[in-house]
């Protein structure tokens, strides 16, 4: 996603985080709030309600977006909260894939969630490991936003029948963001280890 996306999207939560800041609720308690809703979200997912799971998966990316703008609001950013934040939200994603899979066990679906829920946690480890040995993997396209946007859309508009083709569009755009950023940190000159 693009600097120019993310900024307008920080004005216009703005006025919520203002609020979230002036009752003094912590940047970590709405990134842990997440999670019972992500695992909600997964059951109602994996039990065929997609537009009750798809109400709470929303509510999961909206607290996903929260906890970082509250943070550099408040001033409480750290790399512990972010090791939090990440953590949270790979557990936060498994939860709502593996309700997907867990619908669609009994088929070829069911495998399209388990592609998704992998290439969905590698686009983050490939960029995680790549920082940790000091290389740059700000690239991609497919970074969990616009994953978290495609399951909507396919909660909301697609239903049960359509709905692999999210997963499908999720596996995809996840494995092409994977290979791009394996390019990219491999095409780097190679500097001290």
């Amino acid at each position: 996603m693009n600097e120019k996306t993310k900024q307008h999207g920080r004005r216009l939560l703005r006025p919520l985080v203002g609020m979230l800041a002036t009752m003094r609720v912590s940047a970590a308690a709405v990134t842990v709030a997440g999670l019972p809703l992500s695992a909600a979200a997964g059951y109602l997912f994996a039990t065929g309600r997609f537009v009750w799971g798809g109400v709470l998966a929303a509510l999961v990316g909206l607290c996903d977006t929260l906890d970082g703008e509250l943070s550099r609001r408040t001033g409480t950013a750290s790399a512990l909260g972010a090791f939090v934040d990440s953590t949270v939200d790979r557990l936060s994603e498994s939860f709502v894939l593996v309700g997907f899979y867990w619908f669609y066990r009994d088929s070829w679906y069911g495998l399209l969630a388990v592609a998704a829920l992998v290439f969905s946690l590698m686009v983050s480890y490939v960029r995680a490991r790549a920082e940790g040995v000091g290389r740059d993997c700000r690239v991609g396209f497919f970074e969990r936003p616009i994953r978290v946007l495609v399951l909507l859309f396919g909660a909301f508009v697609l239903g049960h029948a359509w709905m692999p083709v999210a997963l499908g569009v999720i596996a995809l755009g996840s494995l092409i963001t994977v290979i791009h950023r394996i390019i990219h940190v491999l095409a780097q000159k190679a500097g001290p280890a």
